[in-house]
């Protein structure tokens, strides 16, 4: 009994610790200011050893539980003879009272079924759930602008696309570079942060139909036009506050919004698996950061250059000569010079070496063999400038 009720009060005091106070949650996280509403208000919590673990999968057991306590608090006590069923049971009871369930009942009471990852179509399907249940809509008009936006939407379920096109319009969950929905996709902790608090936003109007904002997001460019001399004095930036060495084991939580991406997931980085490189983690999240900075998130898609042409601030991705597959990615620190039979650079780069965590380094020096027949890898180079 005394090491139930410790435990009971390790919990609580979790779930009040703010967001900032986790060791991977620092306050430049991007999705820190949504994790620390979250956390304070008991619809998420931190684990015993200090973390967050924003980039960790969410299941649907989870994601029932945290939308209850977002939108029903209370109501899971009425129904605790569930618990049963599973741990999380009564929430999903809750939801279904609502009609906010997505699953049905033989699915939402299977422990196998509910301990499964949540994709981003059926999280956007129990948002409009609960949106709907307490009676906020949005105009069809709206809706039909958010489908022509996005174009894979042929490939979200159809049980789910009216969800999507609701939660999208609003903003709640947004798309991809290159216009993409992804919908299969798996929702992680922070995200579910994120779509939560944006929810709760778009509830603290009175019931009644619900206006997508009309505010375009702005580029992180401070300003500065994306020119050559502007991107060597924001890596200089970048360098008093990424030094080298430094672990970048946080990644960049807004890289798979980066439009680097469009240039990384040209590749499989496992073609067997059908596996594309992170654009938040490891050495393409670290490219991904780097190419926002100088270049923004709103303009600038890439496309390919030539080694020869590479500039400061194009990124480098190294690949396979016989598979294709993407080994490497890192950002071109000083521009490429030809120097007898090959050419050298200097880059940025995450990488792990004899470590496991990716660490940061600077001006790293490259040398490139065209005359090569027997070379391993290849560079192909994506550039952003507008011109």
């Amino acid at each position: 009994m005394k090491r139930y009720i410790a435990l009971c009060l390790l919990l609580a005091v979790v779930l009040t610790v703010p967001a900032g106070a986790f060791s991977d949650v620092p306050k430049e996280y991007a999705f820190h200011d949504a994790i620390e509403y979250c956390v304070g208000k008991g619809i998420l919590s931190g684990y015993g050893d200090g973390t967050f673990r924003p980039t960790e999968d969410v299941t649907r057991a989870q994601f029932c539980v945290m939308l209850v306590r977002a939108f029903y608090p209370g109501e899971a006590e009425k129904y605790d003879s569930w618990r049963s069923k599973g741990w999380y049971a009564p929430s999903a009871a809750v939801l279904n009272a609502h009609n906010a369930m997505h699953y049905g009942e033989q699915h939402w009471t299977q422990p196998s079924v509910m301990n499964g990852s949540i994709s981003r179509s059926d999280m956007a399907r129990f948002l409009a759930n609960i949106m709907a249940d307490k009676g906020y809509t949005v105009s069809e008009e709206a809706k039909r602008a958010a489908q022509a936006s996005i174009r894979d939407f042929d490939q979200i379920p159809a049980n789910n696309q009216d969800a999507v096109r609701t939660v999208y319009a609003l903003g709640i969950i947004t798309g991809f570079p290159g216009g993409t929905f992804e919908s299969s996709a798996v929702m992680k902790r922070g995200q579910a942060a994120v779509v939560i608090y944006r929810t709760t936003q778009c509830l603290s109007a009175a019931p009644g139909e619900l206006k997508p904002s009309q505010a375009a997001p702005a580029a992180p460019t401070g300003g500065k036009a994306p020119t050559e001399e502007t991107a060597v004095e924001i890596l200089k930036e970048l360098q008093a506050k990424y030094p080298e060495d430094a672990n970048f084991a946080l990644g960049y939580a807004d890289g798979d919004s980066s439009l680097a991406r469009v240039a990384l997931h040209t590749y499989y980085s496992n073609l067997a698996l059908k596996m594309r490189t992170s654009c938040t983690l490891g050495c393409g999240g670290w490219s991904c950061l780097v190419s926002d900075a100088i270049f923004g998130q709103s303009d600038f898609p890439a496309r390919k250059t030539t080694l020869e042409n590479a500039r400061v601030g194009d990124l480098v991705v190294q690949y396979s000569r016989e598979t294709g597959e993407l080994v490497h990615v890192a950002v071109i620190t000083g521009r490429p010079e030809k120097v007898d039979d090959k050419i050298v650079f200097t880059v940025t780069e995450a990488a792990q070496g004899d470590i496991e965590d990716y660490h940061l380094y600077w001006d790293e020096g490259y040398t490139y063999f065209p005359q090569w027949k027997d070379r391993l890898y290849d560079y192909d180079v994506w550039t952003r400038y507008p011109d």
